[in-house]
């Protein structure tokens, strides 16, 4: 067995077979640390610390295995650790299974089993609601699949939170094959993007 013994406090850390060192420099009383085959009786034993990272950003500790900086929100793709990123295919269908879920309750909510099948057939006012009915519903489709996701980047809350507009403007252009899917493609998919960035904002932060 081999040791690093503080030179100012006599405490000293254990060494692994094979191993003259570990990555700290310094005791924690401060003293200079000195390399020793054996040791006297007056040295205090000491468990070698848990390397911890440090945010480059603001300089807090952060723990083993942690993603994000929980002092600035920072994400942790400098810090060392595995992070998850790019496209979730889990994120994307849980935000849009929640998407269709409330978007028929809210169908059926506001014109019972009277659906129209058309448009024009619908009261003014009533568009105007499920209008911003759907906004609100997209974009909390888009946070739910970027935050289920995991997304930390703010490119990867937009791609995980988009592809929810995507697949909904697809679905309408292969069962209506209408010129109105794409409308609806680029604007659902717009704002279930801005609901993935609120979600990766929200990821980062918590």
């Amino acid at each position: 067995m081999s040791y690093l013994v503080c030179e100012q406090c006599g405490k000293y850390y254990e060494l692994e077979e094979g191993k003259t060192s570990y990555s700290y420099d310094k005791c924690e009383c401060g003293g200079k640390l000195s390399y020793r085959n054996s040791l006297d009786r007056t040295a205090t034993v000491i468990e070698p610390a848990v390397s911890k990272n440090k945010c480059e950003k603001c300089g807090a500790e952060i723990p083993p295995n942690t993603g994000i900086c929980k002092n600035c929100g920072n994400p942790g793709d400098h810090l060392g650790v595995e992070q998850t990123s790019g496209l979730s295919l889990v994120g994307v269908a849980v935000g849009f299974g929640f998407l269709l879920l409330t978007t028929l309750v809210a169908v059926f909510a506001l014109f019972g089993n009277n659906i129209p099948l058309k448009p024009d057939d619908i009261p003014y006012r009533i568009l105007i609601i499920f209008g911003v009915i759907a906004t609100i519903i997209s974009i909390v489709s888009g946070l739910i699949a970027s935050y289920i996701g995991g997304s930390t980047k703010f490119t990867d809350g937009i791609v995980n939170g988009g592809l929810v507009g995507v697949v909904l403007g697809v679905l309408v252009a292969l069962t209506s094959g209408s010129v109105a899917s794409i409308g609806v493609l680029v604007v659902f998919s717009f704002l279930s993007g801005m609901g993935g960035l609120v979600g990766t904002a929200l990821k980062r932060r918590f």
